[in-house]
């Protein structure tokens, strides 16, 4: 018959509570030598933590930065997609005013107005561009598209040219709707008008776009095609020489908007430049800062297998003693 003493049942939890606490060394150290990093960072740096926080600090704050970098990147990007659309539409357009302004055949003027109207499409559609819910060209109003509906913008450019009777009557008019206080500002453009936030690049260094639908450039060619597409219109009395003077006039002076568009996109490609190498930057900084943070908390893969070696002899060892004790009884005693 077996029998237990009290002094039995305590060595039996004793036993069972080391064994737990070999078991669990014995899991910590085959995670350590599988990832070769300390699981118990406090007692692997002596409690001494400032080192490895300002680390770690410093690495989110890098990536952080690298996020405001990699946003900069695609809305940039995005933006010279964009102005690229613009510049080549006005090319086109541009192409086409001259021919008709300056040869009695080719395209008539009404297909010539259409052409405009459909080119005004596709260039709202390019400066209305948003990428992840933020408006490119709203300036700080990202949550808002920066023009109206392209259907708007036609119908308030009729209205203003409504009546006049020469060429010089549509450039006032329409030299008017997009003055700083006129009818653009105050029916079609609805972004903001100051600078979005800047993106912010790490080491006091930021890059700061204030690049807008109601740019000086980016009017000037809305305004020759916005003369353009009010050729054919019915309030708008013109001679057929004097809407070949206007079509030549407006070749000519899309040429010139154009070449304000290169100088934005030039200026763009600048700010793209910076934010490269700020991320160039940002990733070198990153690895760098991880392998800190890794040697700081790497462990010995020798010293890590001897000593779980070691637990795993106490834990077989453990198992045999209990093993034994177990099969313990009076008959065996005596």
């Amino acid at each position: 018959m077996s029998f237990n003493s009290i002094g039995d049942l305590a060595q039996g939890f004793a036993l069972r509570h080391q064994n737990t606490a070999l078991k669990q060394q014995m899991d910590r150290l085959a995670a350590e030598l599988a990832s070769g990093l300390t699981a118990d960072v406090t007692q692997h740096l002596s409690g001494n933590l400032l080192h490895l926080a300002d680390v770690q600090h410093k690495l989110e704050l890098s990536h952080s930065f690298q996020r405001g970098a990699d946003q900069g990147r695609v809305e940039t990007s995005m933006m010279q997609l964009a102005l690229d659309t613009v510049q080549t539409t006005t090319q086109d357009l541009s192409s086409i005013a001259l021919t008709i302004g300056t040869s009695q055949g080719g395209i008539g003027f009404d297909a010539f107005a259409n052409e405009a109207r459909g080119t005004l499409a596709t260039v709202f559609a390019a400066l209305n561009t948003n990428v992840g819910g933020r408006s490119l060209f709203s300036g700080d109003e990202v949550t808002q598209p920066p023009l109206a509906p392209t259907s708007d913008f036609i119908a308030a450019i009729q209205a203003a040219v409504a009546g006049s009777a020469t060429a010089g009557d549509v450039t006032t008019a329409l030299d008017t709707f997009f003055d700083p206080a006129g009818g653009f500002e105050t029916l079609i453009y609805q972004g903001g008008s100051s600078a979005r936030n800047a993106y912010q690049l790490g080491h006091g260094e930021s890059v700061s776009l204030d690049l807008r639908a109601d740019d000086p450039a980016i009017r000037a060619v809305l305004k020759q095609i916005a003369i353009a597409s009010v050729l054919d219109d019915p309030g708008v009395t013109l001679t057929n020489a004097e809407q070949r003077t206007l079509t030549q006039q407006i070749g000519q002076s899309l040429l010139g908007a154009e070449s304000r568009v290169i100088d934005i996109r030039s200026d763009l490609g600048f700010a793209e430049s910076r934010i490269d190498r700020a991320a160039t930057r940002l990733s070198a900084e990153q690895t760098s800062l991880s392998l800190v943070q890794t040697q700081l908390l790497a462990v010995d893969p020798y010293d890590t297998a001897t000593e779980l070696e070691t637990v795993q002899l106490r834990l077989e060892t453990l198992y045999t003693i209990t093993s034994r004790m177990s099969r313990l009884n009076l008959v065996n005693y005596l």
